[in-house]
């Protein structure tokens, strides 16, 4: 017996395919004085080197079958917030994933008087033509469309036209504000707020008639995601109970894919 009562040492971490830009800055913190600054496309410039150099030949199988084809399973709504990283949070890949990135994760109803058709031309095109069964509208915390929303359009009023897109979503501020008192769990307004327009966009859907026609005869589910920055944690929309719960460990059969109740949208 050694006596050795030292704890074990830890494995080091992982490589990993992604780092902070702000590790690249950081990695030569020093230039000559009178050095020019380095442009601002450099740390974009050094990840592509980087993905060259060390993802590229891990993806190269995979994108050779998918050149010509792409076969994505899902179609994916979520806010062009920089910390929502689908591929990440979803542990996909390429093509499984058709993402329509937008601010504020926001639908347009059908026959909006503020015409967009950007979100109804990538929703029909994945149905209609890529055969997607299952959309997902994923919204996240402190959302900054929703504080816009919240503050009355004040402080993007020198935003047209973000100010003409925001009129989209209030639809969820008006079900926000019609909510009762002390209803639901005890939240900031904002975090209600952006959970609220989760809820909403998945209705919004529903108001294209061709979709809703597919969806009460079965041939599509619409699901509901929430993502907490701050824990890093993703929940689900449990439409039945009107709230987000976590996301299990596994699905009820046991399988990777179960989500409840994911047809009683209406």
């Amino acid at each position: 017996m050694s006596g050795d009562t030292s704890p074990a040492r830890k494995p080091p971490p992982s490589a990993r395919w992604w780092a902070p830009w702000a590790n690249r800055r950081r990695r030569h913190p020093l230039r000559e004085p009178d050095a020019p600054e380095a442009p601002g496309s450099a740390p974009l410039l050094a990840g592509v080197r980087e993905y060259h150099g060390s993802t590229a030949p891990l993806v190269r199988p995979i994108m050779a079958e998918l050149a010509f084809e792409q076969r994505p399973e899902h179609l994916f709504i979520t806010c062009v917030d920089s910390r929502v990283v689908p591929n990440i949070i979803t542990a996909s890949g390429p093509g499984d994933l058709f993402i329509n990135r937008n601010v504020g994760n926001l639908v347009p109803r059908h026959g909006s008087p503020t015409p967009d058709d950007s979100v109804a031309a990538t929703v029909e095109y994945a149905v209609n033509v890529l055969g997607i069964r299952t959309i997902t509208v994923c919204g996240h915390s402190n959302c900054g469309a929703m504080a816009a929303l919240l503050a009355g359009g004040r402080e993007v009023r020198h935003l047209p036209s973000l100010t003409r897109w925001l009129r989209h979503g209030r639809d969820s501020l008006v079900r926000f504000l019609e909510a009762e008192p002390g209803a639901g769990p005890d939240e900031p307004p904002l975090t209600r707020l952006c959970k609220i327009n989760v809820m909403q966009q998945l209705d919004n859907l529903l108001t294209h008639p061709w979709l809703r026609e597919r969806f009460e005869a079965g041939g599509l589910e619409l699901v509901g995601l929430y993502l907490d920055l701050e824990t890093a944690q993703v929940h689900m929309l449990d439409r039945t109970a009107g709230t987000f719960v976590p996301v299990p460990d596994e699905a009820p059969d046991g399988s990777p894919d179960g989500v409840p109740d994911g047809r009683a949208l209406t």
